[in-house]
């Protein structure tokens, strides 16, 4: 994970893959909240998982 990235913007989840707030409020009013769902919704996948806990912090607050 790029921490210096992700601190220049807080929407920014996920730095591997490019993942905002936003994409994973989508993919939660897709009817996904599985952490690798999120993700498959966007045609992406998983790689470091240093982001899981706040994926999954976030799923919880959409819910």
């Amino acid at each position: 994970m790029d921490s210096e990235r992700k601190a220049q913007d807080p929407s920014l989840v996920c730095t591997c893959n490019d993942l905002y707030v936003d994409d994973i409020a989508e993919a939660v009013a897709f009817g996904e909240e599985e952490y690798r769902e999120i993700f498959a919704v966007h045609g992406l996948q998983p790689r470091c998982a240093e982001c899981r806990c706040h994926v999954e912090q976030l799923v919880n607050d959409f819910a």
